[in-house]
């Protein structure tokens, strides 16, 4: 099978995706195969080593994330099929987005109301202290000493507290905002997924697949 061959194939196995993500994947084997025809292999020989346009299709989908995969895979059987799995099951597929939103954005606002909550103790001990100070003075003014002195020591006992209470909701801010990162990138992974994946080395050469995770390419003597 030719370079040409393989990618037209590779195209037509891929239409139930888009027309980028189906250019991406052509752009990345023709590269691939390029690749291995510059290291001295023949151009059947290459894309040989690539797998079978099938095999490559199927691995591609598999490496979607779990929905866009069922829609990829539902679509190529059938685009009939799937508008009727679509408004037949919105009833359900509505009602559960609904509820997907509104716990996603529950849990994110809580998130935040905590680190608020801190904050507003936080500013209240710190605000308490010149009040404290202010009591004081008035004290030097009307002649108790002991009055001025024990509102003073409080004064300053408040605006430290609020001090490392601030330090503390400062902390807790930067924990929380990498929790609420953490929790969307959970939330929504059934719908996108990352790239990850290192090489393995040996006898295999890696590179970034479409869809987001490492390709290994088996090399062939």
């Amino acid at each position: 099978m030719t370079k040409q061959e393989f990618l037209k194939r590779l195209g037509d196995l891929l239409a139930c995706l888009s027309a980028d993500q189906v250019r991406e994947a052509q752009a990345f084997y023709a590269e691939a195969i390029d690749d291995r025809m510059e290291d001295g292999v023949s151009e059947e020989d290459a894309v040989a080593s690539m797998g079978t346009p099938g095999e490559v299709a199927e691995a591609i989908l598999d490496d979607l994330p779990p929905v866009p995969r069922a829609v990829a895979k539902t679509r190529r059987k059938s685009t009939v099929l799937l508008w009727v799995l679509v408004i037949l099951g919105s009833p359900i597929w509505l009602s559960l987005g609904a509820a997907f939103v509104i716990t996603v954005a529950a849990i994110y606002a809580a998130i935040w109301i905590l680190a608020a909550s801190v904050w507003i103790v936080a500013l209240a001990f710190a605000a308490t202290g010149p009040v404290f100070w202010v009591l004081a003075i008035d004290g030097v003014l009307i002649g108790h000493m002991a009055f001025a002195i024990a509102f003073l020591g409080i004064g300053l006992c408040t605006l430290g507290v609020g001090l490392l209470l601030g330090a503390a909701a400062f902390a807790a801010t930067k924990s929380l905002a990498r929790v609420s990162v953490m929790w969307l990138r959970k939330a929504f992974s059934p719908f996108t997924k990352g790239r990850t994946g290192e090489d393995s080395g040996g006898s295999t050469r890696g590179g970034s697949r479409p869809g987001g995770s490492h390709l290994l390419v088996e090399i062939h003597p």
